[in-house]
């Protein structure tokens, strides 16, 4: 079942964002294909404490300047064709707990994060993607948007899984300690 998918520019095949999120144990749409991040012989497990190093914000997305942010807009910079976009958020989730944090390949080879929210966390986080159902959103981490896919439908899923198409390891395993420490 696809909830997430990639946005694209004027039917151009330039991708509009260069990042997609997963949430939960639903699938995101991509030019492969379904994709269900699934531990590999290549995972690197992490254990995270209970309290993440920095918290993973996960907002609708107002509007995007596809320019870089100017100082003092109250915008945040993320992915955009070519450069940096300035992202406008409305208020959204802050989550600051995590039973585990972990790295692991998918059947692709690439790297996802996943973050395995505690039990008590999940109603709430089901209960804000119900209310962000169909529009776009955005997961940032220290300042910067990290992935901002459109939520199709509300999700009710155990773990946030941040992927980023061809993301090299070490970028990935930096998301993760900055996540994890």
């Amino acid at each position: 079942m696809a909830v997430l998918r990639r946005r694209w520019q004027s039917g151009a095949a330039v991708a509009l964002l260069a990042s997609m999120v997963t949430i939960g144990p639903a699938a995101c749409t991509s030019l492969h294909g379904e994709r269900t991040p699934q531990p590999s012989t290549a995972a690197v497990p992490t254990m995270a404490p209970r309290q993440l190093r920095n918290p993973v914000s996960v907002q609708v997305v107002a509007r995007i300047d596809q320019a870089a942010c100017v100082e003092g807009a109250g915008g945040l910079p993320g992915p955009g064709a070519g450069g940096d976009w300035c992202y406008f958020l409305d208020p959204g989730l802050n989550v600051t707990r995590a039973e585990r944090v972990e790295l692991v390949q998918d059947a692709l080879r690439d790297f996802v994060v996943v973050v395995t929210l505690l039990p008590e966390d999940r109603d709430e986080f089901a209960a804000w993607t119900a209310r962000a159902a169909g529009r776009q959103i955005a997961i940032s981490v220290q300042g910067r948007v990290v992935a901002a896919p459109e939520l199709l439908e509300p999700l009710s899923g155990d773990d946030l899984h941040i992927y980023h198409p061809g993301i090299a390891e070490a970028a990935a395993r930096t998301l993760l300690r900055q996540l994890s420490g």
